[in-house]
């Protein structure tokens, strides 16, 4: 009787947790819920579009389909640090039904899991500047992880930017 109870438990704790993968952008330490992400791959070699949003590094050719890569350090005002090229990755998102677009992080570090009652809302300053796409902060290992909405990484307006670039 008290294993069961121990395994009801154990399958309600279990829903309440959310998987992020976490990776770092400049000295920044973020997370993504695994139900955002529909890939991710190394680094590829980016082909730039002339007068394409400078948001937008370029676009890379992935098995046929042609993805445009956001540089998520520029597009988050994020300090640059030298990274070993080897370590970055391209974290492949379906924005808002649109198309595939690729965020351009400097690596990717881990997955793991968090518990609901752990995630707080941003502090009331960080929602005065960045509201849409911050989904929240959590406490990971004594340090403050960054939880990220991809979706609402870009406005309406940078969407659209993005729809009209010729490929």
């Amino acid at each position: 009787m008290l294993s069961n109870f121990k395994n009801k438990k154990k399958t309600n704790v279990q829903q309440e947790e959310q998987q992020f993968v976490v990776f770092s952008v400049g000295k920044e330490k973020f997370g993504v819920d695994v139900n955002q992400i529909k890939q991710v791959i190394p680094v590829m070699e980016t082909t730039y579009i002339p007068n394409s949003p400078a948001f937008v590094k370029g676009v890379i050719n992935l098995r046929g389909d042609i993805i445009p890569i956001i540089d998520l350090a520029g597009k988050l005002s994020l300090q640059r640090v030298e990274v070993d090229e080897e370590k970055k990755r391209i974290i492949i998102v379906e924005l808002k039904d649109i198309q595939n677009v690729g965020m351009l992080v400097d690596n990717v570090t881990e997955m793991i899991r968090i518990d609901a009652d752990e995630i707080s809302d941003a502090p009331d300053l960080v929602k005065a500047v960045h509201s849409d796409y911050i989904q929240g902060v959590a406490k990971v290992n004594n340090q403050l992880l960054i939880l990220l909405n991809l979706n609402k990484v870009l406005t309406s307006e940078e969407l659209i930017e993005l729809g009209n670039i010729e490929f």
